[in-house]
């Protein structure tokens, strides 16, 4: 291979090759190999943002392995002697092993780069255990869901920045893709691709734009002002997966990843038919995925009690951390050149980080106005541990803080640092005995 090598290691059973897969794009490639390839190395070539570079799949690292085990260990420690960057797999329900710690304590030793990639980080909850694998001394640890796609695209992202000499795709264009990314996601027939149209069509420039068949999502990369370029991805409707079958199973599918890969995404709804529950599943996958939220109400000139409806509106988006709502009319152009300021001042925040002074400032503020409960005790100490989205761990207290109080110092937090629409993360490190 004359593209530079991408080494996937880890120990058994931590998802190496489905992440291989999605990385690649093309989960037949591996899923139908003979049962021993996977000792072996299996090394494909893909492309991200129009760089080439090779995925090197290695069989599970076991700490003093005998036999064939052993002899595909030895395969995992070439790869890396090989590889221009490494990728060390760990699990996130498991937490750090004498496997992973073996082979982070072997990586900090190697001349090339590495990433840690906590895999299996399936739900917004499990994103809160993703600092513990600081302790492997690897670096920002990045958090991905090889099986449902969560976390890939950042992950490719932080593979090309790593790889500046990687050649390039011949039918790449020479296009810069390090721009900001935004979904416009929503039901069917809400007026999406109007609202897309009208955004990328007007008092600008488009200066590259690629779509599938009808059913794939739609990049469109525009020049906006001062802001530069902007990608925005237009997807085909999404509807409850129990009625998705057929092609649309995989325009569904595409919408989803098109919102793992964007930093925020504006969910488009029907203002006449109100703020649905389909359209509240809608806004939480995007909130569960880590991204910030913009709520859009289309067709708001065919509204008739206009007040009344928006202060509904804006008490539903209470639940749906506080996200604002916009009123547009894509068939008039109305509220439409406000989408992407709005997204551009979400994408800002949401990739922010407060100074630890100032969360513990925070902090005391909002015990001294309402103390914890007693069964939990004071929470001594506080912190952002990571952006993108917000992410604080707190320390201190007997036991982690009941519902109720979680929800009292998450809506503090998102006051204190304007967070409205954004997810945060909270963790909460009981005081220990003897601690």
């Amino acid at each position: 291979m004359t593209v530079p090598r991408i080494a996937v290691v880890g120990r058994q059973n931590v998802g190496k090759s489905t992440l291989v897969n999605r990385l690649f794009g093309k989960r037949e490639t591996i899923a139908h190999d003979d049962p021993g390839v996977t000792r072996d190395r299996v090394e494909l070539e893909a492309t991200w943002n129009g760089k080439r570079f090779g995925l090197v799949d290695t069989a599970g690292y076991l700490h003093r392995a005998t036999g064939v085990e052993a002899l595909a260990g030895l395969q995992s420690l070439r790869a890396i002697d090989e590889a221009q960057l490494v990728l060390l797999v760990v699990d996130v329900a498991s937490g750090i092993t004498e496997e992973d710690a073996q082979l982070a304590h072997r990586l900090r030793r190697v001349a090339s780069p590495v990433l840690a990639v906590v895999n299996k980080v399936d739900a917004a909850e499990d994103e809160v255990e993703v600092s513990a694998f600081l302790a492997l001394g690897l670096g920002d640890p990045i958090a991905v869901s090889s099986k449902h796609g969560r976390g890939v695209g950042e992950l490719l992202d932080r593979i090309v920045d790593l790889l500046p000499d990687a050649p390039r795709a011949a039918d790449d264009g020479g296009e810069d893709r390090e721009e900001p990314r935004f979904a416009i996601v929503g039901r069917p027939n809400v007026g999406k691709s109007s609202l897309f149209n009208t955004l990328v069509g007007e008092e600008r420039s488009v200066v590259f734009e690629e779509a599938g068949t009808t059913r794939d999502s739609v990049d469109a990369l525009v020049e906006w002002r001062d802001a530069g370029r902007i990608r925005f991805v237009d997807t085909a409707g999404m509807r409850r997966a129990i009625r998705v079958k057929g092609v649309e199973y995989y325009s569904f599918v595409r919408a989803g990843a098109a919102i793992d890969r964007a930093d925020a995404a504006a969910v488009v709804f029907d203002a006449k038919e109100g703020l649905t529950a389909e359209d509240q599943k809608i806004a939480f996958r995007v909130l569960e995925a880590g991204r910030a939220l913009l709520l859009v109400a289309n067709k708001w000139d065919l509204v008739e009690d206009k007040d009344r409806l928006f202060k509904q509106l804006t008490e539903e988006a209470t639940l749906l951390a506080r996200a604002t709502v916009i009123r547009t009319s894509a068939a008039r152009g109305q509220g439409v050149a406000r989408i992407p300021e709005l997204l551009l001042e979400l994408r800002t925040r949401w990739a922010g980080r407060a100074s630890t002074s100032r969360v513990n400032q925070v902090l005391q503020e909002l015990q001294g106005a309402q103390p914890p409960p007693r069964s939990s005790g004071t929470l001594h100490y506080a912190t952002q541990v990571a952006s993108r989205p917000p992410s604080f761990v707190f320390f201190g207290g007997g036991r982690p803080p009941v519902p109720g109080y979680r929800r009292y110092v998450e809506n503090r937090l998102r006051e204190a640092f304007f967070l409205d629409g954004i997810p945060i993360r909270m963790r909460f490190r009981p005081r220990t005995r003897g601690g």
